[in-house]
């Protein structure tokens, strides 16, 4: 495995859809999610992805929010960072994962399939399981730097 300069860059979040059991299509965070993608020439990667217009707290102090306040600012936020290679046999961008969101992912290894058009960056997961269906999520990115 190595390293693509073609993925090296920052890239912004064009769309988020969410393929599910017999073709269901959803857009978990809306037709216009927001979200950075940054590869580096050194091999380090970083994401931060996150539902437009999240509700603030009510109170105004991030140490101060409702239960639920949290868990909707929390449910609507996906980061993660560590490093990453390519597989160009498997077309697979690998993300090695050091820190994220979910402490559970830490230390684990994330493959997307990739597609580099112009521009362009598409990245799929392979499927996975949540809430008992599979689920494969394709997420477009636009290079941006």
């Amino acid at each position: 495995m190595s390293r693509s300069s073609n993925l090296v860059g920052t890239w912004s979040l064009v769309s988020f859809v969410a393929s599910g059991p017999n073709g269901e299509l959803r857009h978990p965070w809306g037709e216009r999610p927001s979200g950075e993608l940054i590869y580096t020439a050194n091999g380090h990667m970083a994401v931060v992805m996150a539902q437009p217009e999240r509700a603030k707290f009510a109170s105004g102090d991030p140490l101060q929010g409702t239960p639920e306040e949290v868990r909707q600012a929390f449910e609507g936020m996906e980061a993660y960072a560590g490093t990453y290679e390519v597989d160009m046999h498997e077309q697979c961008v690998v993300h090695h994962v050091a820190i994220h969101r979910l402490p559970n992912w830490e230390g684990s290894v994330q493959r997307r399939h990739f597609l580099l058009q112009g521009d362009h960056l598409t990245l799929r997961t392979p499927p996975f399981s949540l809430r008992g269906s599979d689920w494969v999520l394709v997420l477009v990115w636009r290079r941006t730097a």
